[in-house]
């Protein structure tokens, strides 16, 4: 099969548009799950499908499980392949982890409760995808670094 180039770091219409057929319209829990997947294919570096793991903690049912689509198109990891886990839980964080290093990244609760109320007002979630897309991360995530430690070295006896 060969290798596979690295998939793209940045959000791009034509990501969008991809994650839009993935998913079946481009919501905006559809674009936090991209932004979180290309923050940590970019901190980890990590070239995604194989490279990568991921385990999220969020609300298992729409709009909040959305995220998991954005993750799979942006990084390439899948529950088929085992490298995407998702458990039930209040709130939406996402644990990536790479070759030496683990990622957090949670979306700010303040951030889901605009989510959540934009969802239920007619025309204002092309308005909120738009917003979502242009934000800074530090005003959508909290985001944590944890290192791998490495095994210890077998100790020798004298």
């Amino acid at each position: 099969m060969g290798s596979r180039p690295a998939k793209t770091r940045e959000l791009s219409e034509e990501l969008m548009l991809r994650g839009g057929e993935f998913h079946g319209h481009g919501g905006p829990f559809l674009v936090i799950g991209l932004r979180m997947g290309l923050r940590a294919l970019r901190d980890l570096d990590a070239s995604g499908w194989l490279d990568l793991r991921c385990r999220a903690r969020l609300r298992l049912s729409p709009p909040d499980s959305c995220v998991l689509d954005g993750i799979q198109v942006a990084t390439g990891c899948t529950m088929g392949k085992m490298n995407l886990e998702a458990s039930e839980g209040e709130g939406v964080s996402v644990e990536f982890t790479g070759e030496r290093r683990t990622e957090t990244i949670e979306l700010r609760r303040d951030v889901a409760g605009e989510i959540r109320r934009c969802l239920g007002e007619a025309g204002e979630a092309d308005r909120l995808v738009r917003r979502l897309i242009e934000a800074r991360e530090e005003y959508l995530f909290i985001i944590r670094f944890t290192l791998i430690q490495s095994p210890a070295a077998p100790r020798t006896r004298p």
